[in-house]
């Protein structure tokens, strides 16, 4: 077993790769599972900015996400999405599995159903690709009157 003695870019990978590897087997036990964000490193430690533990079978933060969004689209009768729907990209099947609120450009995460690859995209491509077969009623009108 090898021991660090000074963080570096490497040893913060083979820190992740470590947690990676020992901790689901540990959080197993206790019915806990747990995800990793960005890592940041100075010359003594490593620092995981999303370290999360969740019960097993729990929604990620980007699950959630995307559940308050399509909530907040059916509320509003804003251009529902079909989170169930499965879609074609570049050869691939796809489905939607998650939002980063923060994101501007490309806040949808899509996941190809046959290499389990995640990507992001736009509103406007998630609107296209997933845009659910139920009826909008109506359109919201600001200002005065025709």
């Amino acid at each position: 077993m090898q021991t660090i003695t000074e963080m570096n870019r490497t040893n913060a990978k083979l820190v992740r790769e470590i947690l990676e590897e020992k901790l689901p087997s540990i959080l197993k036990e206790h019915g806990l599972s747990f995800e990793l964000g960005n890592a940041r490193y100075d010359d003594d430690g490593v620092r995981f900015t999303g370290f999360r533990l969740s019960v097993k079978g729990a929604l990620s933060e980007t699950e959630k996400a995307l559940r308050d969004e399509l909530q907040t689209r059916d509320r509003m009768k804003f251009k529902m999405l079909d989170p169930n729907k499965i879609a074609k990209l570049d050869g691939m099947d796809i489905s939607l599995v998650g939002f980063k609120p923060r994101a501007r450009k490309k806040p949808f995460i899509i996941q190809d159903l046959n290499s389990d690859n995640q990507y992001v995209i736009g509103e406007e491509l998630a609107e296209r690709l997933f845009k659910s077969d139920v009826k909008e009623e109506g359109n919201l009108t600001l200002g005065g009157q025709s």
